[in-house]
């Protein structure tokens, strides 16, 4: 029966109880370990919070460090037009545009096959865009072709498909396409079969090599695909079609159409650029509520700011004040504020985010002036981009904003890296102790239950004599007394 007690039944004492408040007194340094460890979990997640409010202020300025992301604009041009257009910071204006020719690249094609795998080409070499392949038994097929021309399409600027074309006789054809608009070849075949007679492998360009021609406001511009980009900065030209021909020209030989003396002459749609400030408001608007949410959190730690006990969805616990008064906090907060006040030196008329409505609240808080915001946009938008993403080598305040904000976030130096390191070093310190303090607790409630049991076997003991003692001297007064 070792290991069972009977407590207090000797002495009459409540052994366990006793036992079990001396080990509360005994437990105290552990229990003072496990709430530093849960305190040190505490601040951790109150960093993850402050961290969760600067990614979102990363995040919103982000939208506002180009130029092409403060400078929208709208781009109207007709449904008959034969392009689309879009705008990325484009400067308003209008353009006259049409499309002469659109871009595409050469494609020519073999006649076809019975099999795509037979050995039906014989053997010796292919020359293509400067490149010699050797043709053997081991890929005479149209697919060892096809494999072999793509190994070195790089080189050559030309790759290979096989089609089907659904004939009955000679399905498969050899397909080969350039690269780009600008790629143009020539595939020479010297082929024999096995007697030594030549092998002929007949291609047909079916589509020429060609860039794409539009003439903007007059001007011609030429293009490798029909995606044209910045040739009016900030605008993109898709090219979908070609613009209806008002005069033919009068054709001369070897001459190119644009230098007729009497050239074609082309019909042109009208393109306008005009700017569109709503996107960037709303831009600025969203900065304004994501520096506000990292401000209120911080000031939620002080009841003088009026502290607040869950965060802004009412969700989740606010832990500001856990980190009431920490430097790295008070540092984030003077940093987002020096930024505030950055005077951005420009050639327009604003320097500074006050200029366009934005203001310092007494309480750290932002408030955005709609109508003064309204002016500055509306007299001078390209002013205004260049507060925000800066001008030529000159960084804008929303550079340095996002600069600083990418600091302060990184996932390898930033605040709640740093503060991770600290708790994971707090916490494994924690840990050591309590691994090293457990067992000696342990050691010392076997000590006491020992102790206990030891007093209860004694007292025991000696009530056992005692209770003996009184017998003998029981038997000894009755026989004096001669009571039986």
């Amino acid at each position: 029966m070792a290991g069972v007690t009977f407590g207090g039944l000797a002495t009459g004492l409540d052994t366990e109880s006793i036992i079990t408040q001396l080990m509360e007194l005994e437990r105290q340094p552990l229990d003072r370990l496990e709430a530093q460890k849960t305190t040190e979990e505490n601040k951790l997640q109150a960093f993850s919070q402050l961290n969760d409010r600067l990614t979102a202020l990363k995040d919103s300025v982000r939208e506002m460090t180009l130029t092409s992301q403060v400078r929208t604009g709208t781009v109207n041009v007709s449904d008959s037009a034969p392009f689309t257009a879009t705008s990325s910071g484009a400067t308003p204006g209008s353009y006259d545009v049409s499309v002469v020719q659109l871009a595409q690249v050469q494609k020519s094609v073999s006649d076809g096959y019975a099999s795509q795998s037979d050995s039906v080409l014989g053997t010796g070499s292919l020359t293509i865009g400067g490149q010699t392949i050797s043709i053997t038994s081991e890929n005479n097929s149209l697919i060892g072709l096809r494999e072999a021309i793509n190994q070195i399409s790089e080189e050559t600027g030309v790759t290979a498909t096989i089609i089907d074309d659904g004939s009955e006789d000679a399905p498969y054809r050899l397909m080969l396409t350039g690269k780009d608009a600008s790629t143009s070849f020539e595939p020479v075949f010297s082929l024999t079969d096995s007697e030594g007679a030549e092998v002929a492998v007949n291609m047909t360009e079916t589509r020429s090599a060609q860039q794409a021609v539009a003439y903007i406001d007059g001007v011609k511009v030429v293009s490798g695909s029909n995606t044209i980009k910045d040739v009016i900065s900030g605008v993109t030209l898709t090219l979908n079609g070609v613009s209806e021909m008002t005069y033919a020209g009068v054709e001369e030989v070897g001459v190119e159409p644009e230098n007729w003396e009497f050239p074609p002459q082309y019909a042109t749609s009208a393109m306008a650029i005009a700017s569109d400030a709503e996107p960037l408001k709303e831009k600025l608007t969203a900065f304004v509520d994501s520096y506000n949410e990292v401000m209120d959190w911080i000031s939620s730690g002080y009841p003088e700011f009026g502290a607040s006990a869950t965060t802004a969805d009412d969700e989740e616990e606010n832990l500001s004040y856990l980190v009431r008064g920490d430097s790295s906090v008070n540092g984030v907060k003077r940093q987002l504020q020096n930024l505030l006040t950055s005077v951005i030196d420009t050639s327009g008329p604003y320097k500074t985010l006050g200029q366009l409505g934005i203001s310092t609240l007494q309480d750290g808080s932002l408030d955005l002036n709609d109508e003064k915001l309204n002016t500055a946009l509306e007299e001078n938008i390209n002013g205004v981009a260049s507060l925000l993403a800066g001008e030529g080598s000159t960084d804008g305040v929303m550079k340095k904003f996002n600069s600083t904000l990418l600091a302060l976030t990184s996932y390898s130096t930033g605040l709640y890296a740093a503060k991770q390191d600290h708790y994971d070093d707090v916490v494994n310190r924690i840990d050591d102790n309590l691994l090293r303090l457990e067992p000696l607790i342990e050691k010392r409630q076997d000590t006491l239950q020992s102790q206990f049991n030891t007093l209860e076997q004694l007292v025991s003991s000696m009530n056992s004599q005692s209770n003996f003692l009184t017998q003998q001297m029981d038997m000894l007064t009755n026989m004096v007394t001669g009571n039986n």
